[in-house]
């Protein structure tokens, strides 16, 4: 066997040997075999190197051996020592730095110095974490020799938005409270029982504006601050019941005694009307304020109030109409009519310029600004609003038989349709036409803009007049300018429409009875029953799909 000497020098191991006429022909495998099992088995073998050098030592043997030549000294390097090696990447956004280290071979591992000089080169200028640092410096001592290892090790600071300034109500509001009757000892509960009507009383604190914050600014990973979006104000709103508060801008007092109705948006002081029940004994009712009847809505009668309507009884074929929110703890039944001079209509409509709660609606036309709540059932009513619940709890479980309904948000029921395959229409689309008929108007526009710009190139094509192309050449870059906004203005229509639609669904969650229609954008008819089920709109196609 051939004898090697070898000499590590400057991160190089060079491999010698001096061939003689009793040497043997060399063996790069044996070679690299016993560099692999010696001493310097961690560094990185020159697999080229060596073969070369085996190749030029077997030719040197052969003369040597055939010309009787004298002994002849060989080397090359066979080896080398290589330091591990880092390079850094940033994301687009600046927030964040990843290390990527080929461990080394033999050679000299990274540390903190290392890493920092290099992000320091890269620009980086914030957001080094000496936790992640000792994780990228513990992998790679764990990997083993020439393996890439990738890990995060800085983070810019991203900037928190300030909060939008909002109003909170100080005192009880008489709306939530009655919704929720209160449990007797044996758990039973009085519908008709609405509890203590608390009043506010002069310079009483109702309303507090909670002001908008200014948030927190960031930082990228190059020292470059990021700014926050600072809260939007509102103002608090005004209106004769109310004062601001000689104390506190942000604070209004009552400025009268009264009903507090809070929609989210202004607080009203309203004055209350109070009666154990309607009927024709006490009349039609017209009162600006608050209304609160303590019993039963006798048939025939009328209700109007511009704010909150609270019924704690039934209402029975009356027109209730109101501007704030209608609850009927009993709940609402009529009849349809015909006659001569209205046709077809309901002898009990509720209207209300907020939300709806009742019990139960039978023979309804029920009208809403935003959500009509309905505890148990709705049978054959007409009702038209943004959304509708019918049932309790985060999964209701209340029941729709038959009639039409015009929404444009929202429908949770426990079960739509009925056995016996009554007709209930269900259309989601009260929103959606109104972005179609703006849509055409829009492309109406443009189709007359460019009839009008055609007929203009006509007029400048035909005319030899250079005065007169010269005037016709402003109207009509003006026109082409009106086309593409117009073109863009429907553009950003089309996809507000469709973003809107993506969230106007309606679930069922126990089941769902053939002859339900839907109208979505498209419609479809139920043919076969099915169990707890979603209706949305996926990929631009109405789809009834399980209810997960």
């Amino acid at each position: 066997m051939q004898n090697f000497e070898y000499k590590f020098s400057k991160k190089q191991l060079t491999l010698s040997t001096i061939l003689n006429q009793e040497s043997e022909p060399l063996d790069a495998s044996v070679i690299t075999k016993q560099l692999q099992q010696s001493e310097y088995s961690n560094l990185e073998v020159q697999i080229d190197n060596i073969a070369k050098f085996v190749k030029s030592a077997n030719i040197k043997l052969a003369d040597i051996k055939k010309n009787k030549l004298p002994a002849n000294p060989i080397e090359t390097i066979a080896a080398k020592a290589v330091d591990a090696m880092i390079s850094i990447s940033i994301d687009k956004e600046k927030m964040s730095v990843e290390a990527q280290v080929t461990t080394p071979i033999g050679g000299i591992h990274i540390d903190l110095a290392v890493i920092k000089k290099t992000c320091i080169n890269s620009g980086v200028r914030y957001g080094l974490k000496s936790s992640l640092i000792k994780e990228l410096l513990t992998l790679c001592k764990e990997a083993e020799p020439g393996t890439l290892v990738t890990h995060e090790i800085a983070k810019g600071l991203h900037e928190v938005n300030g909060n939008n300034a909002y109003l909170t109500p100080l005192v009880e509001l008489f709306s939530e409270t009655f919704r929720n009757p209160k449990e007797q000892a044996d758990g039973s509960v009085d519908l008709k029982d609405l509890g203590n009507i608390d009043t506010v009383t002069q310079d009483q604190p109702v309303l507090e504006k909670i002001p908008y914050t200014c948030g927190t600014e960031g930082m990228n990973v190059f020292g470059e601050s990021i700014p926050a979006i600072p809260g939007k104000d509102i103002k608090l709103p005004l209106n004769p019941s109310v004062k601001v508060s000689p104390d506190n801008p942000n604070l209004l007092l009552a400025d009268k005694e009264g009903l507090v109705r809070f929609d989210g948006k202004e607080l009203v002081i309203d004055d209350v009307f109070m009666l154990p029940e309607l009927d024709p004994q006490k009349g039609h009712v017209k009162f600006k304020g608050s209304v609160v009847i303590q019993g039963d809505v006798s048939p025939d009668m009328k209700l109007t109030a511009t704010g909150d309507v609270v019924i704690g009884g039934f209402v029975e074929s009356a027109v209730i109409k109101c501007g704030g929110e209608l609850t009927i703890l009993s709940g609402a039944s009529g009849r349809i009519e015909e006659d001569k001079t209205n046709g077809q209509h309901y002898t009990c409509i509720l209207q209300s310029g907020g939300q709806i709660n009742l019990d139960f609606a039978n023979q309804c036309e029920i009208t809403a600004k935003t959500l009509v709540n309905v505890k148990r059932q709705v049978s054959h009513c007409i009702i038209t609003a943004n959304s509708l619940k019918v049932g309790q709890g985060k999964k209701p479980k209340g029941q729709i038989t038959g009639g039409r309904f015009l929404l444009c948000k929202t429908l949770e029921a426990g079960t739509i349709g009925t056995e016996s395959n009554v007709a209930t229409d269900i259309s989601m689309n009260r929103t959606y036409d109104i972005f179609i008929n703006k849509e055409i108007e829009l492309a109406d526009w443009i189709q007359e803009m460019v009839t009008r710009r055609e007929n203009l190139e006509v007029s400048y094509n035909s005319t030899m007049d250079p005065n007169k192309k010269l005037e016709l050449e402003p109207q009509l870059t003006m026109l082409q300018s009106k086309i593409e906004r117009y073109t863009g203005y429907r553009a950003e229509l089309i996809k507000k429409r469709r973003e809107y639609m993506d969230n106007v669904f309606v679930k069922v969650n126990t089941k769902l009875y053939p002859k339900v229609s839907f109208f979505m954008t498209d419609n479809a008819v139920i043919s076969e029953e099915k169990g707890p089920s979603v209706i949305k709109i996926d990929d631009f196609e109405l789809k009834i799909l399980p209810l997960i």
